[in-house]
Protein backbone atom coordinates (compact mmCIF):
# COMPACT_ATOMS: atom_id res chain seq x y z
CA UNK A 1 0.00 0.00 0.00
CA UNK A 2 1.30 3.41 -0.86
CA UNK A 3 -0.07 5.12 2.26
CA UNK A 4 1.13 3.19 5.29
CA UNK A 5 0.43 4.01 8.91
CA UNK A 6 3.07 3.40 11.56
CA UNK A 7 2.75 3.03 15.30
CA UNK A 8 5.70 3.53 17.60
CA UNK A 9 5.50 1.46 20.75
CA UNK A 10 6.95 2.72 24.00
CA UNK A 11 6.80 1.29 27.48
CA UNK A 12 7.40 -2.41 26.85
CA UNK A 13 11.02 -2.42 27.94
CA UNK A 14 10.63 -5.73 29.78
CA UNK A 15 9.61 -7.42 26.52
CA UNK A 16 12.63 -6.01 24.72
CA UNK A 17 14.98 -7.04 27.52
CA UNK A 18 13.56 -10.56 27.57
CA UNK A 19 13.87 -10.86 23.79
CA UNK A 20 17.46 -9.67 23.89
CA UNK A 21 18.30 -12.48 26.30
CA UNK A 22 16.78 -15.15 24.03
CA UNK A 23 18.65 -17.00 21.32
CA UNK A 24 17.97 -15.66 17.85
CA UNK A 25 15.61 -18.41 16.65
CA UNK A 26 13.51 -18.23 19.82
CA UNK A 27 13.27 -14.45 19.54
CA UNK A 28 12.13 -14.74 15.90
CA UNK A 29 9.41 -17.20 16.91
CA UNK A 30 8.25 -14.95 19.75
CA UNK A 31 8.20 -11.91 17.43
CA UNK A 32 6.27 -13.83 14.78
CA UNK A 33 3.62 -14.98 17.27
CA UNK A 34 3.42 -11.50 18.76
CA UNK A 35 3.01 -9.77 15.42
CA UNK A 36 0.33 -12.24 14.33
CA UNK A 37 -1.51 -11.61 17.61
CA UNK A 38 -1.21 -7.83 17.14
CA UNK A 39 -2.72 -8.02 13.66
CA UNK A 40 -5.95 -9.66 14.84
CA UNK A 41 -7.61 -6.64 16.52
CA UNK A 42 -6.60 -4.34 13.66
CA UNK A 43 -7.85 -6.72 10.95
CA UNK A 44 -11.13 -7.18 12.83
CA UNK A 45 -11.56 -3.39 13.12
CA UNK A 46 -10.81 -2.94 9.41
CA UNK A 47 -13.31 -5.65 8.44
CA UNK A 48 -15.99 -4.09 10.64
CA UNK A 49 -15.54 -0.73 8.89
CA UNK A 50 -14.99 -1.91 5.32
CA UNK A 51 -17.77 -0.64 3.04
CA UNK A 52 -19.86 -3.39 1.49
CA UNK A 53 -20.86 -2.71 -2.06
CA UNK A 54 -20.25 -6.13 -3.57
CA UNK A 55 -18.48 -7.83 -0.64
CA UNK A 56 -15.42 -8.28 -2.83
CA UNK A 57 -13.27 -5.91 -0.79
CA UNK A 58 -13.75 -7.77 2.51
CA UNK A 59 -12.92 -11.08 0.83
CA UNK A 60 -9.47 -9.75 -0.13
CA UNK A 61 -8.23 -8.44 3.21
CA UNK A 62 -4.75 -9.83 3.85
CA UNK A 63 -2.14 -9.67 6.57
CA UNK A 64 1.58 -10.07 5.97
CA UNK A 65 4.07 -10.56 8.81
CA UNK A 66 7.74 -9.95 8.06
CA UNK A 67 10.55 -10.62 10.55
CA UNK A 68 13.87 -8.93 9.85
CA UNK A 69 16.89 -11.14 9.24
CA UNK A 70 18.45 -10.39 12.64
CA UNK A 71 15.28 -11.47 14.44
CA UNK A 72 15.23 -8.24 16.43
CA UNK A 73 12.16 -6.71 14.85
CA UNK A 74 9.47 -7.08 12.29
CA UNK A 75 6.39 -5.55 10.77
CA UNK A 76 2.78 -6.31 9.98
CA UNK A 77 1.05 -5.03 6.87
CA UNK A 78 -2.72 -5.18 6.69
CA UNK A 79 -4.37 -4.31 3.40
CA UNK A 80 -6.24 -5.59 0.40
CA UNK A 81 -4.77 -7.83 -2.27
CA UNK A 82 -4.65 -7.18 -5.99
CA UNK A 83 -6.77 -4.44 -7.54
CA UNK A 84 -8.66 -4.22 -4.27
CA UNK A 85 -5.72 -2.32 -2.78
CA UNK A 86 -6.43 0.48 -5.23
CA UNK A 87 -10.16 0.35 -4.55
CA UNK A 88 -9.52 0.63 -0.81
CA UNK A 89 -7.17 3.58 -1.33
CA UNK A 90 -9.75 5.34 -3.54
CA UNK A 91 -12.39 4.83 -0.86
CA UNK A 92 -10.10 5.94 1.93
CA UNK A 93 -8.83 9.13 0.28
CA UNK A 94 -11.44 9.90 -2.39
CA UNK A 95 -10.79 10.15 -6.12
CA UNK A 96 -11.81 11.70 -9.41
CA UNK A 97 -14.25 9.75 -11.52
CA UNK A 98 -13.50 9.59 -15.25
CA UNK A 99 -15.90 8.20 -17.85
CA UNK A 100 -15.06 5.59 -20.44
CA UNK A 101 -13.33 6.05 -23.80
CA UNK A 102 -13.57 7.72 -26.22
CA UNK A 103 -14.67 10.84 -24.31
CA UNK A 104 -12.93 10.18 -20.95
CA UNK A 105 -15.23 12.81 -19.49
CA UNK A 106 -14.43 14.07 -15.99
CA UNK A 107 -17.51 13.08 -13.97
CA UNK A 108 -16.44 14.83 -10.77
CA UNK A 109 -14.96 13.88 -7.45
CA UNK A 110 -15.92 11.07 -5.10
CA UNK A 111 -15.53 12.17 -1.48
CA UNK A 112 -13.24 10.23 0.87
CA UNK A 113 -14.72 7.51 3.05
CA UNK A 114 -11.98 6.80 5.61
CA UNK A 115 -12.28 3.37 7.14
CA UNK A 116 -8.76 1.98 7.49
CA UNK A 117 -7.14 4.84 9.42
CA UNK A 118 -10.02 5.05 11.93
CA UNK A 119 -9.87 1.26 12.35
CA UNK A 120 -6.16 1.45 13.18
CA UNK A 121 -6.69 4.31 15.61
CA UNK A 122 -9.42 2.32 17.37
CA UNK A 123 -7.46 -0.94 17.54
CA UNK A 124 -3.93 0.39 18.17
CA UNK A 125 -3.96 -0.09 21.94
CA UNK A 126 -5.46 -3.58 21.64
CA UNK A 127 -2.80 -4.48 19.05
CA UNK A 128 0.03 -3.34 21.31
CA UNK A 129 -1.46 -5.22 24.25
CA UNK A 130 -1.91 -8.40 22.17
CA UNK A 131 1.71 -8.19 20.98
CA UNK A 132 3.06 -7.69 24.49
CA UNK A 133 0.97 -10.47 26.01
CA UNK A 134 1.85 -12.92 23.26
CA UNK A 135 5.60 -12.29 23.44
CA UNK A 136 5.67 -12.46 27.24
CA UNK A 137 3.59 -15.66 27.16
CA UNK A 138 6.00 -17.19 24.63
CA UNK A 139 8.99 -16.30 26.76
CA UNK A 140 7.47 -17.40 30.06
CA UNK A 141 6.14 -20.69 28.71
CA UNK A 142 9.41 -21.53 27.03
CA UNK A 143 7.40 -22.84 24.06
CA UNK A 144 8.79 -20.44 21.54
Amino acid sequence: MANNVSINVEGIEEVCAALTALPSKLAKNAFTKGLIASAVPVAEAVLARTPEHTGDLKAHLKTDVVIDASGKGGSVQIGFSGKNGSVARWLEYGHREIGHKPLNKDLGSVQPHPFMRPALETAADAAIEAFTESVLESIESGLV
